[in-house]
């Protein structure tokens, strides 16, 4: 006999949709309210769901939980600052809900399906070359909804292939595939405005604008990018070519990319008219334009073999009867970053920034060995767990107070930028690593460490090297 549950199905469902519209009334109008509504709405969700949470999700719940708790009774936080909290908590349930909507409209889209077999046509280097850029272009836009716009479309290209190409090649084709979606999408911190790592930086080293850092970092961006080709084509499994069956490599195969191209466009369009004439913040402009964007693109889908009126009724039939039921899938996702950024939040109200810079200046080390430390510490506190918006935001803050260091805010920028670029496409516990592992069928250990280690410790290297040099 199949156990019922004791809530009613549509219940999960329906918290998330109400954390959705409480958080973008929020955002619109910085109201605070909403927020607080969405928040508990995020808690009953994590409730009804709890049985089916991950480990990691439960243990980010729980801690979340106890931390908040102990400092609610030490006195260290007040229920108005927890208050104030609700609009960042409840925006990355927010974040995942919007993306999703534009992962439900890419997996239905024949464009998408055409688009990852003529990338398989291509010559491998070549076409990690190709979704690289794409992954980092989409993602200046869509942000992680790049990972799963691209990842959807490598996926589906491999599945039709599955009987017609060597298991092997299959496998090859996957791995580097999503590594470069993976590593294209990571470099974005180094220089995009709009990302959280700029916004983390310029409000926490004094005297910083991003102006100062753009040229820096698109220099390194583009490093970082065409390292990764070189680090592909060295590490090409060249024993597999003779299973390679043959391909086109013609570049006018991916014509059938335009319907996505002009999704794109139609993003970029929507977002910017958002960000002129509402007062929604960059980031969330991009995420409502999604939500649209996703809506007309199901609508399109339907309208090509429908007319107007019945692709409108299937539209809507898709959103209540199957996108509405699917929502809560996303229910680790949801929770562990919920929960992370309510524990990173809590820690920059009672941790004392100036305290750790006093300690560090105690140590009499140099200007370049406190930077590679400093990077280094970031990169092990991520593969521990601890987030980096955490632990970027309390060393750079204390760097920026360090005799030595405090007057070259630049370069201290420069080295947590990389830092932040490398953790985001290694650590398990990142919005990236997490969704390019789950689209993979793979887990985040796998991805970030077993696959993408390398890439990760070569860079950091690289970096200490030049830290070496540069002071």
């Amino acid at each position: 006999m199949l156990k019922m549950s004791k809530f009613p199905a549509w219940l999960s469902p329906l918290c998330l949709v109400i954390v959705f519209f409480a958080t973008l009334i929020t955002e619109w109008s910085g109201y605070q309210p909403p927020a607080m509504l969405a928040v508990s709405m995020l808690l009953l969700f994590t409730f009804v769901e709890w049985k089916q949470l991950d480990l990691t999700a439960k243990i980010i719940a729980m801690i979340a939980t106890g931390l908040t708790l102990t400092l609610l009774i030490l006195s260290q936080v007040s229920f108005y600052q927890l208050a104030m909290l609700s609009g960042s908590v409840a925006f990355f349930a927010f974040f995942l809900i919007a993306l999703s909507l534009l992962k439900e409209a890419a997996s239905s889209s024949r464009s998408v399906n055409l688009t990852g077999l003529a990338l398989l046509q291509q010559q491998p280097v070549r076409r990690y070359a190709l979704l690289t850029f794409s992954s980092h272009l989409l993602g200046i836009l869509m942000s992680v909804g790049a990972i799963n716009l691209l990842g959807s479309m490598i996926q589906r290209s491999l599945d039709d292939n599955k009987d017609t190409v060597d298991a092997r090649i299959n496998s090859a084709r996957e791995r580097r595939m999503t590594l470069a979606v993976l590593r294209g999408f990571c470099s974005i911190p180094l220089w995009a405005p709009t990302t959280v790592t700029i916004t983390v930086l310029v409000t926490t080293i004094p005297d910083l604008q991003w102006i100062d850092i753009m040229p820096y970092g698109l220099y390194l961006t583009l490093a970082l990018l065409f390292f990764g080709i070189w680090l592909d084509y060295i590490q090409a499994p060249k024993y597999l070519s003779h299973l390679v069956p043959t391909i086109s490599n013609n570049l006018s195969d991916l014509k059938v990319s335009f319907p996505i191209l002009i999704v794109v466009i139609a993003l970029a369009v929507v977002s910017s008219f958002l960000i002129f004439v509402t007062t929604l913040r960059p980031i969330s402009a991009v995420l409502v334009s999604a939500a649209i964007i996703s809506t007309a693109w199901i609508f399109s889908q339907y309208r090509h073999e429908y007319n107007k009126v019945s692709a409108l009724r299937l539209t809507v039939k898709r959103f209540t009867t199957d996108i509405f039921v699917r929502l809560p899938l996303q229910r680790s996702e949801i929770v562990f970053f919920a929960g992370s950024v309510l524990i990173g939040r809590l820690l920059l109200i009672v941790l004392d920034l100036e305290w750790i810079a006093q300690q560090l200046a105690h140590m009499d080390i140099s200007a370049a060995l406190i930077l590679i430390l400093s990077s280094w510490i970031i990169f092990i506190a991520a593969l521990l767990y601890i987030n980096p918006m955490i632990s970027v935001t309390l060393i750079a803050g204390a760097l920026s107070q360090l005799p030595g260091v405090e007057n070259m805010p630049v370069t201290i920028a420069l080295v947590m930028m990389v830092t932040w670029a490398v953790v985001i496409g290694s650590s398990p516990i990142t919005t990236s690593v997490r969704i390019g592992a789950k689209l993979t069928g793979i887990s985040p250990f796998q991805l970030g460490i077993k696959w993408n280690g390398l890439y990760s410790a070569l860079v950091l290297l690289v970096l200490d090297v030049f830290i070496l040099i540069m002071l």
